[in-house]
């Protein structure tokens, strides 16, 4: 085989290996936060600081590639990078509302502070040996709109 052709091919490896490294850093370092504050269900998508957004549970589910902005976020006396126990809303990804069902309920797209609508919350959770469920390490609920709650957001995007 032709020896250029042979430099290519192995070129083309290497600079796919560098983007592949380079884009897992990236999503590495994707930052996530709760606020410190609380907010009612119509305030939630206005939240978060600048450069940051309301996220959805599927944004932030892997705690374990992104980076908790000890800054901003809400935290504990043992929270080191993130607190658990503490809940947020956190945008469903369904269509507007008011269910009192966990990934459904979305104050009406987080236009309403309806105690008659609810929404969803994330929290981590702090229970190392219960049974898993479907969003561990999350665990899901449902509030009324018109209750105040910290916000979980996302950097980018």
């Amino acid at each position: 085989m032709n020896r250029s052709i042979i430099w290519f091919a192995r070129s083309i490896g290497v600079a796919l290996l560098l983007v592949g490294i380079l884009v897992s850093r990236a999503e590495a370092g994707r930052k996530f936060y709760l606020t410190q504050g609380v907010f009612v269900g119509n305030e939630a998508l206005t939240a978060c600081a600048k450069g940051y957004h309301m996220a959805s549970l599927w944004e932030i589910f892997n705690v374990s590639a992104m980076t908790y902005n000890t800054k901003l976020g809400a935290s504990l006396d043992d929270s080191g990078s993130g607190p658990s126990v503490l809940a947020g809303w956190v945008r469903t990804g369904f269509v507007g509302s008011a269910s009192s069902s966990p990934g459904s309920g979305n104050c009406r797209v987080w236009t309403s502070a309806s105690s008659a609508d609810e929404g969803s919350l994330v929290n981590l959770t702090n229970d190392w040996q219960g049974a898993s469920n479907k969003t561990a390490p999350w665990d899901a609920s449902a509030a009324i709109c018109s209750n105040t709650h910290h916000v979980w957001c996302v950097a980018g995007k």
